[in-house]
């Protein structure tokens, strides 16, 4: 396989749509489907089946998907490391979830490169406990982590996000207990609020009706009528005409949120360049 191709499985299996997907790869429709039928002749199976909905990847286009994030990761790694060689900037590097990553990260380096740009930032997304792990282990210098996990070093509460469930317009909470579920996180805290929220309400678990990898697919899914979905934050576009979020409280009336923070480890402090960066997402986030 090419390296395009990885990315081509990737953007495809979020767009679920031949058009969409060519439009972000900046390719052609038949360009797009020649490298699709490449890639299916090389490894002897079915990638993807077109349906009205859209597209629906088959089992070993699944597999194939799961092994492109894996790939891409892995080109990066190498492209990086001949360009460090030859950058003169210091390279930080930030472990970050999805969510937070596609809500937060393009305005807050936007903003940074604008105002310092003194670093070489790479960025890697995983799951905040996964995330902790690679902060103790060194594969990165610094972690934003959704949800209050354990971690002795330094750390900062960055903000708070609230808890919503998003459903098709004018739905209302005691109907959710048919409706399926489609799940995107992979934070484990996040699906533990979620079902001790739903035994509390229905006295049951949720039907999970399938996993996407991200918050933006899930929403996209809800809006084709294909079940709810739960997201922390505010700040996921939603079509208002046809969905709504509906605010997740506890017993007691108060709306279930969660800390987003900044931990650190200790290379951060030997390097002045780091700790500007780290000040400067401390104002970004007005932090006292």
């Amino acid at each position: 396989m090419k390296n395009i191709d990885w990315k081509i499985l990737k953007v495809l299996y979020e767009k679920r749509s031949m058009t969409k997907a060519a439009e972000a790869l900046y390719m052609t429709q038949p360009a797009l489907t020649k490298r699709i039928k490449a890639i299916e002749a090389e490894w002897g199976v079915e990638v993807v089946k077109r349906s009205s909905k859209g597209v629906i990847f088959t089992e070993e286009g699944s597999y194939l998907v799961k092994k492109s994030s894996i790939m891409l990761d892995f080109l990066k790694e190498i492209e990086d490391h001949f360009s460090d060689r030859k950058s003169s900037k210091e390279l930080l590097k930030i472990g970050v979830p999805n969510s937070f990553g596609r809500l937060h990260m393009p305005a807050l380096l936007k903003a940074y490169t604008e105002e310092i740009n003194a670093l070489q930032i790479r960025t890697c997304a995983n799951s905040s406990d996964a995330l902790i792990r690679q902060l103790i282990d060194g594969s990165v210098d610094i972690s934003i982590i959704c949800g209050d996990y354990p971690f002795l070093g330094e750390k900062t509460c960055l903000l708070k996000e609230e808890l919503f469930v998003v459903t098709p317009k004018n739905m209302k909470l005691d109907e959710l207990e048919g409706q399926p579920l489609i799940q995107s996180f992979l934070n484990s805290i996040v699906k533990l609020s979620v079902d001790q929220w739903w035994k509390n309400q229905f006295g049951n678990l949720p039907h999970e009706a399938q996993y996407v990898p991200y918050a933006d697919i899930a929403i996209e899914m809800v809006e084709q009528g294909l079940g709810i979905t739960f997201v922390f934050g505010r700040d996921w576009k939603i079509n208002e005409e046809k969905l709504q979020r509906i605010p997740i409280c506890d017993r007691n009336g108060e709306q279930i949120s969660r800390n987003v923070w900044i931990m650190l480890s200790e290379k951060c402090y030997q390097s002045q360049d780091i700790m500007d960066f780290v000040t400067f997402v401390e104002k970004y986030y007005h932090v006292n």
